[in-house]
């Protein structure tokens, strides 16, 4: 499978969104780990915690978008 060159220079935002939500989420996770008996830091620490994932997510949404729009474009 070749990409064409915009979709692999493109491919790298996708990849920055992925690595800044794995990051915000494992902090967030450890965060709410430190913070067991603190009620308002587990709420804080929840919601950075679903912001990670939903950057996680929505990376990986958007590099397979690119990818195959740059294996449609090929053919």
């Amino acid at each position: 499978m070749k990409l064409s060159k915009d979709a692999r220079r493109f491919l790298r935002l996708p990849l920055l969104v992925i690595t800044l939500g794995a990051v915000i989420g494992a902090g967030a996770w450890i965060w709410n780990i430190a913070s067991c008996c603190e009620g308002g830091a587990n709420i804080g620490a929840g919601a950075l915690f679903a912001i990670g994932l939903a950057m996680l997510a929505g990376g990986f949404l958007w590099a397979l978008l690119i990818v195959l729009v740059g294996i449609q474009r090929k053919k």
